[in-house]
């Protein structure tokens, strides 16, 4: 109930904020509407007392109030309804605008996506609030004044008139306790069953599952998902209705108990027909209350987790791109995954200096990409230290450190906006000149593709844009790295999906340019680790073997020369596909 009255009070400060015009429309008009009820009691009393003398002005008065009604209950929801566009706009700016300060460590805690997803969920009913919370106020003023003229003519009536709203009330209290039990495991099946249902829809994993033959199986997992939000809900509504149909009968004994009142008080014919038919009207009111005090209820749960997400989320400050790094070290860094056993990482110590290529290598699971996020600080290291020109990297804020790297891994991001905007991602300015964009695209070698497109143009076929190939994909998302520029660039397999002629002009470009900065490079293809100034073989957690291509291959039975044994010809370039969890 506590909880229900602040989603209401929050709402109705959001709307004096946001759209503060239609708030007061819809109020004044909700009000005129509350009082029309006792106005129709005491004109009819009046109609009927005046019938054999002058009943004409009475009568004109209550042809009015019973003409109102239905247009301004028109005219009310409309208001309503368009303060709420205005609300929902806001909500889902408000949204946007918090998601996009998550930080990655944020991003990397289930707890906070699943209260994202849930948040989304809730900007759809928490703009209907203040509509329905002025609703049941207008459904208060109507009680009382019903009470005041009833009290009038017998006063058990209009009590018993007033008491009518308790039921109401209660019953909707035990459902907000039961839907918000019910809301987040609803949310949690609907995030599951919303990740499966994009699997079908986007266009790459759908051509994917069709050419297969496997979408059924990605519906199956869909229909589970949904089935089982659907119990909950079902659960949740039933119960809702028994507790509704209890509410029910007792307003209606109340309600008969005014009635009988009014008849069993001795009421002359004039105040019992007005009382009757003024209470009727009342009836009316007191139902719309219960649907609107429900409706908060129902939302309530919502949007104490939208605003609890919101609140969560640390302010932001803008992230400042760092060029000029000199050096980035690990020190004796381990750590060990929550659960795990062994340690991925074991006093494992890596150091890179500004216009050196230097590469990580091992087998899937070796530790290479636990290293590369101990560098960047998604996680937290057991032991050791980062230290960025000898300030350990823990003093420093998350903003701060990870304006120092520039990062491509291996699941790129395919933002199928326009060229332009997908280029300028890679960096917080909001002001990014187009031959800088255009200077990016062909650093990356995407000149080749995108010099006959505009800046404007639409990528990705599901937007009626244009297509391009995950090579050319690739291409732009590290075009994002050099318009970036940070003094520490980390490429996590960055050809993976290019051609061989490709990528050695991409790697020869890297090499040339690389004076200004640190590059980090995981790679699975022996021959672009041959420019690399130190590799770091990385087996079971721990660094075994470091040096340069030609050091490392001339070691007997060296655990480099073991994984890439039969690479180290061009010709030869079998690929190890990596989904390196380590």
């Amino acid at each position: 109930m506590l909880d229900s009255l602040g989603t209401a009070r929050a709402a109705l400060r959001d709307a004096a904020r946001h759209t503060p015009g239609w708030l007061v429309i819809a109020a004044l008009l909700l009000l005129a509407q509350a009082v029309l009820p006792a106005a129709q009691v005491v004109l009819l009393e009046r109609v009927v007392e005046t019938v054999d003398d002058d009943p004409w002005i009475a009568l004109a008065g209550l042809t009015a109030v019973v003409g109102l009604m239905y247009p301004l209950g028109q005219v009310s929801l409309s208001s309503t309804q368009r303060m709420s566009l205005r609300l929902r706009l806001r909500y889902r700016s408000d949204l946007a605008e918090a998601a996009a300060q998550l930080t990655p460590s944020m991003l990397a805690r289930p707890e906070v996506v699943t209260d994202l997803e849930a948040s989304q969920t809730a900007t759809a009913v928490m703009d209907d609030v203040p509509g329905r919370t002025l609703q049941v106020l207008g459904s208060g003023v109507t009680s009382v004044m019903l009470c005041a003229v009833v009290w009038a003519i017998n006063p058990v009536s209009g009590l018993l008139v007033v008491a009518a709203l308790a039921p109401t009330v209660l019953g909707f209290t035990v459902i907000s306790q039961m839907e918000a039990d019910g809301w987040p495991k609803v949310a949690t099946f609907d995030r599951r069953a919303s990740y499966a249902t994009e699997q079908l829809v986007q266009q790459r994993p759908g051509t994917e599952l069709a050419v297969v033959g496997s979408g059924r199986k990605v519906a199956a997992v869909v229909a589970a998902h949904r089935g089982d939000a659907t119990r909950v809900l079902d659960l949740m509504v039933r119960k809702a209705m028994l507790v509704e149909l209890a509410a029910a009968l007792a307003t209606a004994l109340l309600f008969g108990g005014a009635l009988a009142a009014l008849v069993l008080g001795g009421a002359s014919g004039a105040g019992a027909a007005a009382a009757v038919a003024g209470t009727i009207s009342g009836l009316n009111a007191i139902r719309t209350c219960g649907y609107a005090f429900g409706t908060i209820i129902t939302a309530s749960p919502q949007a104490l987790i939208y605003r609890r997400f919101l609140a969560s989320v640390p302010p932001a400050s803008p992230q400042t791109v760092r060029h000029d790094v000199g050096e980035i070290r690990l020190e004796d860094v381990s750590f060990t995954y929550a659960g795990a056993v062994e340690p991925a990482l074991r006093n494992v110590s890596i150091r890179a200096e500004r216009g050196e290529m230097i590469a990580l290598v091992g087998v899937n699971g070796a530790g290479k990409t636990t290293a590369i996020n101990a560098l960047i600080g998604l996680l937290g290291v057991d032991a050791g230290r980062v230290l960025i020109d000898g300030v350990d990297a823990a003093s420093m804020s998350e903003g701060e450190r990870l304006g120092c790297f520039g990062l491509l891994v291996q699941e790129f991001g395919k933002f199928e906006f326009s060229l332009g905007d997908v280029i300028r991602l890679g960096t917080p300015a909001e002001v990014v000149p187009d031959e800088d964009v255009r200077a990016a695209l062909v650093s990356a070698e995407a000149g080749s593709f995108t010099d006959r497109m505009t800046l404007d143009t639409q990528l990705g076929q599901q937007w009626g844009g244009t297509g391009i190939s995950g090579g050319q994909w690739q291409r732009l998302a590290l075009a994002r790295i050099y318009l970036r520029d940070a003094g520490i660039w980390i490429l996590d397999e960055p050809t993976s999906a290019i051609d061989a002629e490709a990528e050695r002009e991409i790697f020869g470009e890297l090499s040339r340019t690389r004076a200004g900065r640190i590059t980090i490079v995981v790679s699975h293809r022996a021959w672009t680790l041959r420019e690399m100034d130190r590799i770091y073989v990385i087996d079971e957690g721990r660094v075994v073997e470091e040096g340069s291509y030609a050091e490392l291959f001339a070691v007997p039975g060296g655990r480099f020369a073991e994984i890439f044994d039969g690479q180290s010809t061009e010709r030869d370039e079998s690929r190890l596909r990596s989904d390196d969890l380590g």
